[in-house]
């Protein structure tokens, strides 16, 4: 998010700034008005632009399944022996555990929040205010419009297709013709469509000044569109100046929403009444644009060439670890991060920068730590020789109830309910619906006997729940894969725990403290490129098992961990 705001503020910017110092001064008031709404649509878009990769990720096909050394891995039933067993870490194979943002992101989130719904609310009453002065005044439908007389004392204003007027003024001596021709080209050119968008972004992206600018630039632009027609009208400049001079005396009240007569805009307006650009210099100045917009395409969009430099701001302005992770994730899936992207120097120094609780609440990657950092720059250089794809665990599939199938579980007396980890009533089911829940899963807990019936525990996870507990929670590390020129691949469980049984009879379970680097130096080596397969128990004291896929078959072989 931070990344967008950088890149997307700076192409407002940047764009503003060209309209500011060049094309404001030109007498070319339709193409600046759309270079205008052009230049908000573009700078809030060219982040999300995704220019094709031309090198296709390395997908395990059993990313999100336990992988396949099971001949020495054991299960939570463990069975009391003298024997040591490798096996994968439960936490791999467990739902995603939810977590509490940082402090900081959360108070961000809320003064944004606040903002937001503080602006949308004033950008409403806006809008209902001129409802009610709609209400309050005299509407008399016209042609192609509708007049309000109004008894305030007002300068006349326009918003959508509406004129307001002051009653006395057009009772009495009326409108002048000039007034009411640059009224009416307000409305016909639909400048309130412009405005309304403005006060919308202005709302949403309310911390953001250079909307305002915007909105500034947009409505004294339609004070120059609407000049221009009623003098090319009347051919009258002079006489037009002097009426314009003339309403700009007073106090009369005047509307956000509207594109009112304003003195602190008369002289501008007067100024470029008279200001021509040539067809030469027009066409000239559109074609400058043409590399800037392509610049701006090319710097600031999500394409491989700028996975490690998405804003033109130094790093030490605000690009925080997440960021950097986000950067490098696949197109094809942001659970799975390609190496040849990542921006190691700058994520190792924000990683740096991060306390110990800090680093537990996001996205798990201690390959950034002292002892493994060197491998990994290593590897990443050797990107032609051996591609790395790191994988975090996915949050599973969204599963359909079907009806017959719901109504079954009503019908089903002996059944456990459980919803979103805590048991309720069975009756109580009849107040959901199959589609409040995202996943289910029904198993038996208690055999048929005689006289007794098969008892089932039915586990259901709402939608909510499931944003909490898989999309909102922090990624963790689920293996490792190493691809190589000649198509091989080689994939390593992240987190290895072994676990060995005592003398006394209880468990012991422990990590090796080189296991990553010793994992990640044979994968860059490839130094089991022609080890046997085998499938033996290893000693967890001095090896352990990395799957290989050789030819298209999968097998796994025992590397030592000296």
């Amino acid at each position: 998010m931070i990344t967008y705001l950088l890149n997307s503020g700076i192409c407002l910017s940047v764009l503003f700034l060209f309209y500011h110092f060049v094309l404001r001064k030109e007498n070319m008031f339709a193409f600046n008005r759309y270079f205008l709404l052009v230049s908000l649509a573009f700078s809030l878009l060219v982040p999300f632009i995704s220019l094709p990769s031309f090198f296709p990720p390395i997908i395990s096909s059993g990313q999100n399944a336990t992988i396949e050394i099971r001949e020495i891995f054991i299960n939570h039933d463990i069975q009391p022996s003298n024997d040591k067993f490798l096996v994968a870490d439960p936490v791999i194979s467990q739902p995603i555990s939810g977590f509490n943002t940082m402090d900081w992101y959360g108070v961000l989130i809320l003064v944004y929040t606040l903002g937001l719904l503080f602006f949308l609310v004033k950008f409403i009453f806006q809008i209902l205010g001129m409802a009610k002065l709609i209400k309050s005044g005299v509407v008399i439908q016209k042609e192609k419009y509708k007049l309000v007389l109004l008894d305030q004392e007002i300068m006349p204003f326009t918003f959508l297709n509406y004129l307001f007027v002051n009653q006395k003024t057009y009772c009495g001596p009326g409108l002048e013709p000039g007034i009411l021709q640059h009224e009416l080209t307000h409305i016909k050119e639909k400048h309130s469509i412009d405005i309304l968008l403005i006060e919308l972004l202005k709302s949403v992206f309310w911390f953001n000044p250079i909307f305002l600018f915007y909105k500034r630039a947009i409505q004294l632009n339609h004070e120059f569109l609407a000049d221009r027609v009623v003098i090319e009208g009347s051919n009258d400049i002079i006489q037009y100046q002097k009426l314009l001079i003339s309403k700009v005396i007073g106090n009369e009240f005047v509307f956000n929403l509207s594109s009112p007569i304003n003195y602190s805009v008369t002289k501008n307006r007067l100024i470029m009444m008279k200001k021509t650009t040539s067809k030469r210099r027009s066409m000239l100045l559109k074609i400058v644009l043409v590399p800037i917009i392509l610049l701006f395409g090319a710097g600031l969009s999500q394409s491989e060439a700028n996975q490690n430099k998405t804003s033109f701001l130094p790093d030490f302005m605000g690009k925080d670890f997440e960021s950097y992770i986000n950067e490098a994730l696949s197109e094809e899936s942001k659970y799975i991060l390609e190496l040849e992207k990542l921006d190691i120097k700058g994520a190792k120094a924000a990683y740096d920068q991060l306390s110990q609780e800090e680093k537990e609440e996001l996205t798990e990657f201690p390959f950034l730590e002292d002892d493994v950092i060197e491998t990994f720059y290593k590897l990443q250089k050797a990107k032609d020789s051996v591609l790395i794809r790191i994988n975090f665990s996915s949050p599973p599939e969204k599963k359909q109830i079907k009806l017959d199938t719901w109504q079954n579980w009503l019908n089903t007396k002996n059944l456990e309910v459980t919803v979103d980890g805590n048991q309720i009533e069975r009756p109580l089911l009849e107040k959901f619906s199959p589609g409040d829940f995202a996943l289910f899963e029904v198993r038996g807990i208690e055999k048929k006997k005689f006289l007794k019936k098969e008892k089932f525990r039915l586990t259901l996870t709402t939608h909510d729940h499931y944003q909490e507990k898989y999309i909102f929670a922090r990624k963790k590390l689920h293996t490792i894969i190493a691809g190589y020129p000649d198509g091989n691949e080689a994939e390593v469980l992240y987190r290895i725990k072994h676990i060995l049984l005592l003398p006394s009879g209880e468990f012991d379970q422990y990590y090796h403290e080189n296991f990553l680097n010793r994992a990640l130096e044979s994968m860059l080596t490839y130094e089991f490129e022609n080890y046997p397969k085998k499938n033996a128990i290893v000693d967890i004291r001095k090896s352990f098992g990395i799957n290989v896929t050789r030819n298209g078959q999968k097998e796994m072989v025992v590397i030592s961990n000296e």
